[in-house]
């Protein structure tokens, strides 16, 4: 038996080898309030020099992840947030807010 047949294929992981649902409905809101496509926002993907959008989108963001998984987003572009830097960031920061509470955020 060769390795194809002796696992079977699973989802790709998220940046850091999160929850791959959680990465893609993160993905998910910042294209939509970007403008951009899904397939477009991977998790290297800079905040400030890669999307390219201005601060108000990157609120708009912050408001959607609040919204859709019940956490306190920070302002990602804010000087305080030096650790958040690209999409994996915020994928990480999503699910280390919503391990921090034991769920993963409000039914859709």
């Amino acid at each position: 038996m060769n390795r194809s047949e002796a696992a079977p294929r699973r989802q790709p992981q998220a940046a850091g080898g999160g929850d791959p649902e959680i990465a893609r409905e993160v993905r998910t809101i910042i294209a939509e309030r970007c403008g951009i496509d899904v397939e477009a926002v991977t998790p290297d993907l800079s905040l400030e020099n890669g999307l390219g959008v201005d601060s108000l989108a990157l609120i708009e963001v912050n408001v959607a992840l609040e919204e859709r998984f019940q956490i306190v987003a920070p302002d990602f572009a804010a000087p305080d947030q030096a650790s958040i830097h690209t999409v994996g960031d915020v994928i990480a920061f999503v699910e280390a807010q919503l391990a921090a509470r034991g769920g993963r955020g409000g039914a859709r």
